[in-house]
């Protein structure tokens, strides 16, 4: 027993005594570490793929002869690298096809280990054409007509090399030169596109150079016609006007905020209009809730669909207000004209606004009926007095004009609120009237302070002459009454003689 115990003992120390001399050993002999720290994972054929690699000698002895290579039959001398130094070392492998590429990387030097780890790498080769990459950052979707387009690009040039006359084209079109691109630069630039067509554009980008084009990418935006940047409304128009009235009207101007206007002015064109017009210039007209009765623009036309109910809606806009004075009768058509300036777009156009003047409102004088009578006796001539005013008035009477005998000599009627309509009684001898001769009468009345008069109404009297009697008037009763005498005389003689 006790020389199994002994046996063990020594086993152990012996086995210890040999780990000692074996890292004594290690600790005098060279040993490498090595660390891939940065490599491409993307390159292009023609483009060294550069692999930094960190070199460490952890060991006790200079490590000699180091060479650091790859299994693609690259390699570079490093030379002698003494315990504990780090050395970063650049490795570039030419050795490749397109496609997906797998290397190792490691080193070699003089000692007993002789040979690093080895380190895997794996990367993508692909054709140079592709080296130049192009997108677009941000583009507005939609522009007015007349103004410049600017969409922000991005062109990145992911090759190692330089790549020269690189320009932006659409078509056959070159829309921008960039010239030489440094070997991964990355340039942000700012396309102006001044041509193109109102309504929906598409453009295909290709960033051509020396080496190729890269693939399309696409623009798209919509350009609204400069016409419909600026919009006329009707704000207010007073009701129908009395010529004495003056004609109100208000029209409100709302332009775009994404339009750049300019030159804005608004013109009346019919004579009588004030003021004459309103020069907005850059005034955008976008600040005001301006509540309007009917929201169709008056540039376009008038709203489709007859008899729909006008909803008050609001807009922000400028309201520019104008008079018309001493308007004629019927129907007026106010002309005005809008102008302005949208980038390169001249626009002007013209609308109408509709107004309508009413006869002046006035008290009438209305002869009632056709005045016949027989000559001798009185003529019984009726009026009327109609008030068509939207006042009351007051003191109104009918008078006869002339040296004409009537009775009464003034009509009093009194005070006459609007739409009355009142009738005025004359009697009028016609003794020294002749037929067919004309009577005048006018009506007096008073609004407010002010005293007013109809103008004079003419009536015409006609006349039937009296008939004169015939004898048979006069001679006929005698006879009879004679007749009847000697009838009862006859009678009672007859009766006396039986």
């Amino acid at each position: 027993m006790m020389k199994t115990k002994r046996m063990l003992i020594l086993i152990v120390l012996t086995f210890s005594l040999f780990l000692s001399v074996l890292a004594e050993a290690s600790a005098e002999e060279a040993l490498l570490e090595i660390e891939v720290t940065d490599f491409p994972l993307l390159v292009f054929d023609g483009d060294r793929v550069p692999v930094t690699v960190r070199l460490s000698n952890v060991g006790g002895q200079e490590a000699t002869d180091v060479v650091l290579r790859s299994s693609t039959g690259e390699e570079r001398t490093v030379g002698t690298l003494a315990p504990g130094i780090e050395r970063e070392v650049t490795l570039y492998i030419e050795n490749y096809e397109r496609g997906t590429n797998e290397a190792e990387i490691y080193a070699t030097f003089s000692g007993a280990q002789g040979e690093s780890r080895h380190w895997s790498l794996r990367f993508e080769v692909r054709q140079p054409d592709e080296s130049i990459t192009l997108r677009v950052i941000d583009a507005p979707h939609s522009i007015y007509e007349g103004m410049v387009l600017t969409a922000q690009l991005e062109v990145q040039n992911l090759w190692q090399q330089a790549v020269s006359g690189t320009r932006i084209k659409s078509g056959q079109e070159v829309l921008y030169h960039l010239g030489a691109l440094e070997p991964n630069q990355s340039l942000q630039i700012d396309l102006r596109i001044q041509q193109y067509e109102v309504g929906a554009n598409r453009l295909e980008l290709v960033a051509d150079h020396e080496r190729g084009t890269t693939p399309p990418v696409t623009l798209q935006f919509e350009v609204i016609p400069a016409e419909s940047a600026v919009k006329a409304y009707l704000g207010s128009l007073s009701s129908p006007a009395y010529p004495s009235e003056d004609i109100e009207l208000s029209i409100i101007i709302a332009a775009s905020e994404d339009a750049e206007i300019s030159e804005l002015e608004l013109k009346a064109l019919t004579n009588g209009v004030e003021p004459t017009g309103y020069y907005l210039g850059q005034e955008v007209a976008a600040e005001e809730e301006v509540a309007v009765p009917d929201v169709q623009s008056l540039l376009l036309g008038p709203p489709e669909g007859e008899g729909e109910e006008e909803t008050e809606r609001a807009v922000k806009g400028r309201e520019l207000n104008f008079q018309v004075k001493e308007a004629d009768v019927g129907s007026q058509s106010l002309d005005f004209q809008i102008s302005y300036r949208l980038g390169s777009a001249l626009v002007q156009r013209e609308f109408t606004v509709d107004a309508l003047v009413l006869p002046a409102p006035s008290v009438h004088l209305i002869q009632a009926e056709r005045i016949e009578v027989t000559k001798g006796k009185d003529a019984l001539v009726t009026l009327h007095v109609a008030n068509d005013l939207p006042v009351d008035v007051d003191a109104v009477s009918v008078v006869p004009l002339g040296s004409i005998e009537a009775s009464p000599s003034e009509f009093f009627i009194g005070g006459m609120s609007p739409d009355d309509f009142l009738p005025a009684y004359f009697r009028i001898p016609t003794d020294n009237l002749e037929n067919g001769d004309h009577l005048y009468f006018k009506a007096v009345y008073r609004v407010g302070r002010q005293t007013y008069e109809t103008s004079p109404l003419c009536t015409v009297v006609y006349l039937e002459e009296a008939q004169g009697l015939s004898l048979a008037v006069y001679i006929v009763p005698p006879v009879v009454l004679v007749l009847l005498a000697l009838l009862v005389w006859s009678l009672r003689r007859r009766r006396w003689t039986r």
